[in-house]
């Protein structure tokens, strides 16, 4: 497999249903992780989630928290 190929094939892994790549730095991801360590840890933040986009996001949001590797886990 060549080098261009595998660069196009973790393009397509990366971006999402618009076909759009996010790309964030080191303090974006510091900012989205303590976004999403207070969200997942208030009743009120997972419920706004929850009843705003679906019980989906609520997953995905926990998903995104813990391949952020986050030192928080957001309780249950």
């Amino acid at each position: 497999m060549s080098a261009d190929k595998t660069k196009v094939d973790a393009n397509l892994d990366l971006s999402d249903r618009t076909a759009a790549l996010l790309m964030v730095n080191k303090d974006e991801r510091k900012l989205i992780r303590e976004l999403l360590v207070m969200t997942l840890n208030s009743e009120n933040g997972k419920r706004h989630i929850l009843n705003k986009l679906g019980a989906e996001y609520v997953d995905l949001a926990e998903n995104l928290l813990k391949a952020l590797g986050s030192p928080g886990q957001p309780s249950t």
